[in-house]
């Protein structure tokens, strides 16, 4: 492993909803593959801190597709619900150390280096910057109008647009639709507008969205850790 630096050494609040976890506990673990990711449930064995992390790789026939996926320096995402009254579900990523059989399945991974979490009960929005386009009964169909998603939540966004004298400010409860560019095909989120901000020449939207859950989750899972 490379040697540990101080800009590479996770944060204390990162550190301690590590900390939450005990062995035993449920994890998803989501392996990158060449067609697509692979996502399986297994459970947390323990930790060094700063050096890495064990889960439980059973030995058994039906997980031989997934240890055949988890080769040394394959990148694996995890994700687990905090337990308690954190209310956190907590994701982050790890690379593929070593893959033990014996004396018992293990697999072995780096330690990561930063902790995405999302609150269950209230939310937490992951600070993102992806750019979309508008659509609404107050624009002009032949005008693109674009704007940008600066945080993001499952249930919501907050989206910054300049302001134009032809883009007419949305007022609370407007429908509209934001299109994103995914493998390079459109794609939709129908969202509610909640709340509107003028600050000097931006406007902030508080959006709900009012689309399949399905829409909001590729989005999360693709620009954040969170899905």
């Amino acid at each position: 492993m490379p040697e540990l630096t101080q800009s590479n050494l996770i944060n204390s609040e990162g550190l301690a909803s590590l900390r939450t976890l005990d062995p035993g506990d449920i994890v998803d673990l989501q392996i990158a593959m060449p067609a697509a990711p692979k996502r399986v449930k297994t459970e947390y064995v323990g930790m060094l801190i700063d050096e890495c992390l064990m889960f439980h790789i059973p030995n058994s026939a039906k997980w031989i597709t997934t240890r055949d996926a988890l080769t040394v320096g394959n990148e694996v995402v995890v994700r687990s619900v905090l337990e308690g009254d954190t209310g956190q579900v907590i994701a982050f990523r790890v690379k593929v150390l070593k893959l033990l059989s014996k004396p018992s399945g293990i697999l072995i991974t780096s330690f990561p280096r930063r902790i995405e979490s999302i609150g269950l009960r209230s939310a937490k929005r992951v600070q993102l910057g992806i750019s979309v386009t508008l659509e609404a009964e107050v624009y002009p169909d032949d005008e693109n109008v674009s704007g940008i998603i600066v945080d993001i939540s499952p249930k919501g966004c907050k989206v910054a647009l300049q302001v134009k004298p032809n883009w007419e400010i949305m007022i609370d409860d407007s429908l509209v639709h934001l299109v994103y560019a995914l493998d390079g095909k459109d794609v939709s989120l129908q969202a509610k507008v909640k709340n509107h901000k003028l600050e000097k020449d931006i406007v902030y939207y508080g959006l709900a969205f009012d689309c399949d859950d399905k829409l909001v989750s590729s989005l999360l899972s693709r620009h954040t850790l969170l899905s």
